[in-house]
């Protein structure tokens, strides 16, 4: 539900098709107590497809490429 607010409802669905993975990467305060305080990032891994083009270019305002470490 949380996400779905964040994203708002029409960007959330899109998020949930087939060849895009929604991830959460959550930290805690580093200034405050972390049980009330946290930093919630919302990533979107998309395939390398016509779908991950096509999402690029309508949510171009959200949407930036971002290099996976490993």
């Amino acid at each position: 539900m949380w996400v779905m607010r964040e994203l708002g409802q029409e960007l959330w669905k899109q998020c949930n098709q087939p060849g895009f993975n929604i991830v959460l990467v959550r930290s805690n305060s580093q200034t405050f107590p972390g049980d009330m305080y946290c930093r919630c990032d919302i990533y979107v891994d998309v395939e390398d497809s016509k779908a991950g083009t096509m999402f690029a270019i309508k949510y171009s305002d959200y949407a930036k490429p971002v290099t996976k470490v490993q």
